[in-house]
């Protein structure tokens, strides 16, 4: 049975999705509600190799970890 890449990557890339699509909202938040944003801007972009991480690389971890 052949899988496509989709089936086969669905998992981890609608999961980096969301991470993108929070991380840009929190991004669009901080600069029309601050007026010097700078700090903050750095700060959430700054987050996003961790939230990668926490949301999308170790629940892959596991999830190939697990046995079949």
């Amino acid at each position: 049975m052949s899988s496509s890449a989709w089936q086969v990557h669905r998992f981890w890339v609608v999961r980096a999705a969301l991470v993108l699509l929070v991380t840009a909202l929190a991004e669009v938040v901080v600069v029309r509600s601050m007026q010097q944003p700078i700090r903050w801007v750095a700060l959430v972009a700054g987050t996003l190799p961790l939230s990668l991480l926490f949301f999308v690389g170790l629940p892959l971890i596991r999830r190939e970890a697990r046995p079949s």
